[in-house]
């Protein structure tokens, strides 16, 4: 390969390998994670009870 290849490769590399915490600077909404859960847990914990009755 020539060195002017080699160069590329080493640019294109150098260029793709950013960091942004631009994705972690946004709030959290960890509480609406969990009001969301809770019901699809009871929701599977319903039906575990009802497919445990029906053995």
């Amino acid at each position: 390969m020539k060195q002017a290849g080699i160069q590329t490769f080493k640019h294109a590399g150098r260029s793709t390998m950013t960091w942004s915490d631009d994705a972690y600077s946004a709030p959290t909404h960890l509480g609406d994670v969990a009001r969301a859960l809770l019901p699809a847990a009871l929701i599977l914990a319903a039906a575990t009870a009802l497919l445990v009755a029906l053995l």
